[in-house]
């Protein structure tokens, strides 16, 4: 071996050692800043929708912060499976939040909160544990390139036709504010329609599978057509998920390309940067901010860090006190088990703590699939489902670069923490995904056709094989 080659390969465990610390700082900084905008923005701003501020004890602050950073100990640092996107998404903007905001929220007593964070840790740990499983190996579609086009073309044309038609005298752009006039007149048009279908498949799988790909291929003319069918999407719908998801993936785009910053680390302090710049604007603002900071605050601390503590708190505390749905919630179990509520879990849950009978408290899978559905039990039970499911479209995506797959599936991994897994499966677009992945022919001028299973497997194993360069 030559001396450059060994000096390299002695330098790995330091590097990764470093790269693991390194790690630990930028959530530490993270947790930091999310802790300062809870008491200083989303408590004072937002008490009317539930949060609280009871100063929790100094062993149970110290706890959360254990719990929270724990899973720096193995959370892959760069990502050779796409659902490891996911895995990230829901340990910044679920897991750390459900280690503070219960204690802060103070809707039950320490003992019980802290059964609550060790369960839901447990459950993180068992989501991980699908990327110790080897990948199914899945016989190839063996579709033509312009066949899958064609029939996925056909299939975006007829879906928006579809929509268009149902909105055509509705359709209208209009600002993040006046977005609930926008729904108002949505939910009269989707009463008794089936249109919601097209709307989330669109939203959650075809748009996004059109602008990840056309950042991948550079091909503005992709991207283009999946941004302009979130527009479309928003402008009957009103849902700022789908405008933003425009954000969420190109911000993706540039965080995954390839450098010798591991992605865990560009992520961890790119979302630190992000609260901490916040923070302080809030701060120079004097806690006033005007219209648009105002927005812009609320959208990223509130709605896409703030909100999934509060709902795990919600929901712990709710279905401790009402009948658990036993999975009546999901549409075909309900056909054998009796559901005991008259509204969806979001609305039951939502006018319970608000009192606006109109509320909608979706929440993320494991308080709509797990707390909701057997209890801190169905949190572990619903841990199993999601790290099969993970395998699942990691099976299925295995031939294609790792970065392509991750880019394509960035709406559906952030959709997941903030609604049912089932919903995300069926309607939400995640499981046509899955068959859109499995179906698209190989990009062969991006990846090589080792599965990314073998991605670090040593030469002398894969032969002459060219190295796989899908992990980013």
């Amino acid at each position: 071996m030559a001396k450059s080659e060994t000096a390299t390969t002695l330098n790995k465990p330091k590097q990764s050692s470093k790269d693991r610390a390194l790690l630990a700082v930028g959530i530490i900084a993270y947790i930091a800043f999310y802790q300062w905008s809870y008491i200083h923005y989303l408590y004072p701003f937002f008490q009317y929708f539930g949060y609280d501020y009871n100063q929790p004890s100094t062993s149970q602050l110290i706890l959360a912060w254990g719990l929270s950073l724990l899973p720096c100990l193995w959370i892959p640092m760069n990502l050779t499976r796409p659902s490891q996107l996911a895995y990230w998404v829901l340990y910044l903007t679920v897991i750390i939040p459900s280690m503070f905001i219960p204690l802060y929220a103070g809707l039950d007593q320490p003992a019980e909160i802290i059964v609550l964070m060790l369960t839901l840790f447990a459950g993180f740990s068992i989501t991980g544990l699908s990327y110790l499983l080897p990948l199914l190996s899945i016989p190839p579609a063996g579709i033509s390139r312009r066949l899958f086009w064609r029939g996925l073309g056909c299939l975006t044309l007829v879906l928006t036709a579809w929509v268009v038609v149902a909105f055509r005298q509705h359709l209208r752009i209009v600002s993040f504010l006046d977005v609930y006039d926008l729904r108002g007149f949505a939910e009269d048009l989707l009463d008794g329609s089936q249109v919601n279908y097209a709307l989330m498949w669109l939203s959650g799988a075809i748009n996004p599978f059109l602008m990840g790909l056309g950042l991948y291929r550079r091909r503005a003319s992709l991207f283009a057509a999946g941004a302009l069918g979130q527009l479309l999407v928003y402008s009957g719908l009103g849902t700022k998920g789908s405008i933003l998801s425009i954000v969420f993936i190109t911000g993706l785009y540039f965080l995954s390309k390839r450098s010798r910053i591991p992605f865990a680390l560009k992520l961890t302090w790119g979302c630190a940067a992000l609260l901490g710049g916040l923070c302080f604007s809030f701060f120079l603002a004097r806690e006033n901010p005007g219209p648009l900071h105002s927005l812009v605050l609320f959208v990223v601390l509130m709605r896409t860090f703030g909100i999934n503590g509060l709902m795990t708190a919600q929901y712990y505390d709710f279905f401790q006190r009402h009948p658990l749905t036993y999975y009546s919630h999901i549409k075909g179990v309900s056909m054998f088990v009796h559901y005991p509520y008259v509204n969806p879990l979001g609305i039951e849950v939502g006018s319970y703590y608000s009192g606006d009978v109109g509320l909608d408290s979706t929440a993320h899978f494991w308080a709509t699939d797990g707390l909701a559905g057997l209890g801190l039990s169905g949190v572990l039970l619903i841990s199993v489902f999601c790290a099969f499911i993970f395998w699942i479209v990691d099976s299925a995506a295995q031939k294609h670069d790792a970065r392509l797959s991750a880019l394509v599936i960035c709406y559906a991994a952030f959709n997941l923490s903030n609604i049912s897994i089932f919903t995300s499966l069926l309607s939400g677009g995640l499981g046509l995904l899955v068959v859109l992945l499995h179906l698209m022919p190989l990009e062969h001028s991006a990846v090589s056709v080792v599965p990314a299973a073998f991605a670090t497997a040593p030469s002398s194993i894969l032969g002459n094989t060219e190295p796989f360069r899908g992990t980013l």
